[in-house]
C-alpha cells in the first residue's frame, strides 16, 4: 500500500483500529481464549501483542520526530510511503516476533484495546509535529523490514494492526471456534 500524505496514514490507522475493536469487543471469554492449534496465539494474545509492539513504536516515532525536528534545514517534502502489501495481508508469511513482544496471555483483551486507543491518541497528538518535518529525513532499522523512515514507521501502525486483524479473523473462522 502506498500513502501519499499523513492524512491517509492517519485515516488508515483509525479505520483498522475501529475494525479491530468491532471484531474483538463482542467476543466472549471462551472466544478470546480459544487457541486454534498448539503454539498458536489466542485472540486476546494477538491483541496483547499488537499493544506491546505499538507501545514501543509510539516511543520510537516520538524519538524519530524529535531527531527530524532537530535536523537543520529539513522541511516537509512530498510524502510517498509504500509498505509491502504482503505484510498487510500476511502473505509474507510468519514473522517471528522478538521475545519482548511476545504476549504473556495475562492481559485482558479490553485492556489491550484500551492501550491501543491511548496510543492512537498519542499518535494524533504528534500529527502537527510530524506535518512540520521531512518524514524521510531519519531512519531506524526494523528487525524484519530493514531501515524504515519516520514516515514508514508511522504507516506501520495501521499495516501491523491490519496484519493481526487478519489473524484474529482466521482464528474466529476456525471450525472449532466457540459459537
Amino acid at each position: 500500500m502506498t500513502f501519499h500524505d499523513l492524512h491517509e496514514i492517519y485515516r488508515d490507522k483509525e479505520r483498522v483500529l475501529d475494525a479491530m475493536e468491532k471484531t474483538v469487543r463482542p467476543l466472549s471469554a471462551s472466544q478470546l481464549s480459544f487457541r486454534p492449534s498448539p503454539g498458536a496465539w489466542t485472540v486476546a494474545e494477538i491483541v496483547e501483542h499488537v499493544s506491546i509492539v505499538e507501545t514501543a513504536v509510539i516511543r520510537l516515532v516520538r524519538s524519530l520526530t524529535q531527531k527530524a525536528e532537530s535536523a537543520r534545514g529539513t522541511v516537509p517534502g512530498p510524502l510517498e510511503v509504500t509498505l509491502d502489501d504482503g505484510l498487510r495481508s500476511g502473505e509474507t508469511g510468519k514473522i517471528k516476533t522478538r521475545a519482548e513482544f511476545e504476549p504473556t496471555g495475562n492481559v485482558p483483551a479490553g485492556e489491550s484495546l484500551q492501550n491501543l486507543r491511548s496510543i492512537q491518541a498519542a499518535f494524533v497528538d504528534l500529527r502537527p509535529r510530524l506535518a512540520a518535518v521531512d518524514l524521510s529525513s531519519v531512519k531506524f532499522p526494523h528487525p524484519a523490514l530493514g531501515a524504515l523512515t519516520l514516515g514508514e514507521w508511522c504507516a506501520l501502525f495501521g499495516v501491523h494492526e491490519e496484519r493481526h486483524l487478519g489473524q484474529i479473523r482466521s482464528v474466529a473462522a476456525s471450525p472449532a471456534f466457540p459459537r
